[in-house]
């Protein structure tokens, strides 16, 4: 069914992406599997990412040995960087028994991580990208058990505007046309969040992506990709933005989360925004869009 799924994803556009449960013991059998997983994904464009999970759900691994933290953190090292060298966005997927007790080198630090605990709160003290909360979800279409995730990063956006997972042949949407900027005298600055990559930013600021650059430049940053949750970034030119500053609602936002991503109360927010809001500030909803300046 692994093509069957993954072309229709592709035909009804259902953001997706690729997962592998690993058996391996050694480096060379991490090659391997990475080499065939490649093999297998060949022609595809997922928006999501290319995952390896490294546990031992089913006993196997202990049943034949198993490896030592330092063997297991190298193959899911030689995996990533594996996927990286061909233009993947990597990720790894583990219990957070793994993550705490096993792959728990700072090795490991700079891939983003999936972690699964079944729990009513994370308590993972890492950062990670995706929490699988649930085995027990319900899903229309769909009969038994789904697991259930909330995903921390827009992987869609991130890996659509870098051009990763193959996805540089496809046709990128735009940013939607912004007034003309009004100029005013000085700079700004904002504090990252988690989530945030420099292209959101940009677009919270510019009204669009692709001004990422004079962010990273202003900030001395090197490499675009790395940048850290309660970084104080200089807002270059923040009068180039628009005269009005929106921000579309995402799943896990509250007025409290958003106005603090801006600097400003959430009562100030809310009163700016309480036509569309209606009359409970606490309930607000994905996709809606609301006035920030």
């Amino acid at each position: 069914m692994f093509r069957t799924y993954a072309d229709a994803c592709e035909r009804y556009g259902i953001p997706y992406g690729f997962y592998h449960y690993s058996y391996a013991l050694n480096v060379e059998e991490a090659k391997q599997e990475v080499a065939g997983m490649l093999n297998s994904i060949k022609g595809y464009k997922p928006t999501y990412p290319i995952v390896i999970d490294m546990e031992d759900g089913d006993g196997w691994k202990e049943a034949h040995g198993g490896a030592s933290n330092q063997t297991y953190t190298d193959i899911c090292t030689t995996f990533c960087q594996t996927l990286e060298e061909n233009g993947y966005y990597a990720m790894i997927y583990a219990n957070l028994h793994w993550f705490r007790t096993i792959l728990n080198s700072p090795e490991l630090n700079s891939y983003d991580k999936w972690l699964a605990q079944w729990a009513s709160r994370p308590t993972y003290e890492k950062p990670f990208g995706i929490w699988q909360y649930s085995s027990t979800g319900r899903v229309n279409g769909i009969t038994g058990d789904v697991d259930m995730n909330i995903a921390y990063k827009d992987y869609h956006e991130l890996i659509v505007s870098q051009g990763l997972n193959h996805y540089t042949d496809s046709p990128r949407v735009e940013p939607e046309p912004t007034p003309t900027p009004t100029p005013t005298p000085s700079d700004v600055t904002y504090k990252v969040q988690k989530g945030d990559s420099l292209w959101t930013i940009a677009q919270k600021f510019y009204g669009n992506g692709t001004r990422y650059k004079e962010i990273a430049s202003a900030n001395s940053i090197a490499d675009p990709n790395k940048i850290q949750v309660g970084q104080i970034l200089k807002i270059p030119n923040s009068s180039s933005q628009s005269s009005s500053v929106t921000y579309k609602v995402q799943k896990g936002d509250n007025l409290s989360s958003i106005a603090a991503k801006y600097g400003m109360s959430w009562k100030t927010l809310y009163e700016k925004n309480r036509k569309t809001i209606g009359s409970n500030p606490n309930v607000i909803y994905p996709g809606q869009i609301l006035v920030i300046k």
